[in-house]
Order: structure tokens, then C-alpha cells, then sequence
């Protein structure tokens, strides 16, 4: 029987906080105070499961340290994608994209390792 990899602990890099607080202003201005609350909320619980379940992400292509996910609420909708390093004791969350995005060429400007 396989054993269950260890949880680990996610902790957001000052680049993801800098990205969830972007999309607060965003949903606030669009919608209200409330409405970008709530999802942060969703966005910020989505991302601490992989504490346990970090295995579930994908590779990014031609950065193969980097792994993502894509949150969404509903199935057909926009949503955010999630980058992430497993590191040895914790999982870095280094930043939210949303899926309208090019996201993979917002990683090349920023610098990402290959």
C-alpha cells in the first residue's frame, strides 16, 4: 500500500500576496467589497489544499521546477491559475494569474528560473 506523501506547509510568497491583493482591487472595483472578499477567501482555501494534495498540479512547460493549477468556481468560467514550487519542508505559492492571461510569457518577463 502506498503511503500519503507528508503535508507540507504553503506559505505565499510577497509576490502572490502583491497578486491576491491586485485581484481584491479588482473584484471590489468591479463588483463590491464583499464580492472580492469572498473571493480571496476561495482562492486563498483552493491553494491551502495542496498542504495536502500538492502532487495534483501540473508542470509548467520549460520551467520544470514550477507546477500550477487553475482555480475556478464554476467549470465554463474564468478563473485564476496558481504557480507554485514543492520545496523540501513547504510549498511556495509565487503567484496568481488569471486564466485570460499568457501566463507563461508573464513567467519569461518576470524572470522565472528555468
Amino acid at each position: 500500500m502506498a503511503q500519503k506523501p507528508p503535508r507540507l506547509k504553503l506559505r505565499l510568497s510577497h509576490d502572490a500576496d502583491r497578486c491576491l491583493a491586485d485581484i481584491w482591487r479588482w473584484n471590489a472595483q468591479r463588483y463590491d467589497a464583499s464580492h472580492a472578499n469572498e473571493y480571496i477567501e476561495f482562492l486563498k482555501k483552493r491553494a491551502y489544499e495542496l498542504e495536502t494534495d500538492y502532487s495534483r498540479g501540473h508542470r509548467v512547460p520549460k520551467y520544470s521546477a514550477y507546477r500550477y493549477v487553475t482555480i475556478k468556481k464554476k467549470s465554463g468560467g474564468h478563473g485564476h491559475v496558481l504557480i507554485y514550487l514543492i520545496q523540501k519542508k513547504e510549498i511556495c505559492a509565487l503567484y496568481f494569474f488569471h486564466t485570460a492571461q499568457d501566463w507563461p510569457a508573464q513567467l519569461r518577463v518576470i524572470g522565472a528560473r528555468e
